[in-house]
């Protein structure tokens, strides 16, 4: 029986930036599946009747971006305990009911793992950043059973309020606001998208942290200021490449049903934002 025409997509705003439509559509390609992924931009206030349209109009479900994603789980009838924990979903699977999943926490942790060879468990991990970025990934890294926590934000408010969520998601974590020497550091700030950017984190505070890896979820520019800082002082780093290709790996798994041709997409990847 022939396989029927499906649309997926994502919906954020701004959205013309987005690589994810040359990644999946590679791999429908790739799997002969007639399906599509389209980018819709979609103002904030527009969000919960733009959701509803496309549920409307048989599109099968939609990845979720800035600065939709809190929002969005809030709209979402079902979610997964993820989705739930984290309090974002960033896939959607228009079923009956709408089901929400945040894929975000599974790219981080696996893309730690290929490209840092690193495994949270048992280790104590400073974020910088405490924003939405910053939110899920410590809210993972505590499920995925970190040590230690290292939440450090320029708002301590912000900062304090997160260490309380976690507090709450995972008791026997440990939450500190200040720097103190861990093992991995991780920039969920989007200082570095442009040269001109200032570092996260001062070098006092670097010394102080003294990590032996370093992931910056930003992948374009692949190397950015913050990466060539920590090379410097000897931590081995990561962009957030993997990362993307990784949730957006597991969101097309969930809307399939089939394994996701990482390879294909690795590549599709690369090609598209570096050229």
């Amino acid at each position: 029986m022939k396989e029927a025409k499906k649309t997926v997509g994502i919906v954020g705003h701004p959205i013309k930036h987005t690589a994810s439509p040359a990644m999946h559509n590679a791999a429908f390609r790739h799997l002969k599946m007639p399906w599509s992924y389209t980018a819709w931009d979609v103002p904030p206030a527009r969000l919960k009747s733009a959701l509803e349209r496309l549920r409307k109009s048989g599109v099968a479900g939609v990845n979720v971006t800035v600065p939709h994603k809190t929002r969005a789980a809030g709209y979402v009838k079902k979610l997964d305990p993820a989705a739930r924990k984290i309090g974002a979903v960033n896939t959607i699977v228009f079923s009956n009911p709408t089901r929400g999943f945040n894929t975000d926490g599974h790219g981080l942790v696996r893309a730690l793992g290929r490209e840092l060879r690193f495994q949270p468990r048992g280790k104590t991990i400073a974020i910088a950043g405490c924003g939405g970025a910053g939110q899920a990934a410590a809210a993972a890294l505590a499920l995925a059973g970190a040590r230690k926590l290292i939440l450090l934000n320029r708002t301590t408010s912000r900062a304090r309020a997160l260490s309380h969520r976690i507090r709450s998601l995972r008791p026997k974590a440990a939450v500190s606001l200040k720097p103190e020497k861990c093992h991995l550091l991780i920039n969920a700030t989007s200082l570095g998208l442009r040269k001109s950017d200032p570092l996260p984190l001062s070098l006092q505070e670097l010394r102080v942290l003294q990590p032996a890896l370093f992931m910056d979820m930003i992948y374009r520019p692949a190397t950015t200021a913050f990466m060539k800082t920590m090379k410097k002082q000897g931590a081995r780093t990561a962009n957030g490449l993997e990362m993307l290709l990784q949730q957006g790996a597991r969101a097309f798994e969930i809307w399939t049903g089939r394994k996701a041709p990482l390879e294909v997409m690795r590549r599709t990847l690369k090609k598209e934002i570096y050229g």
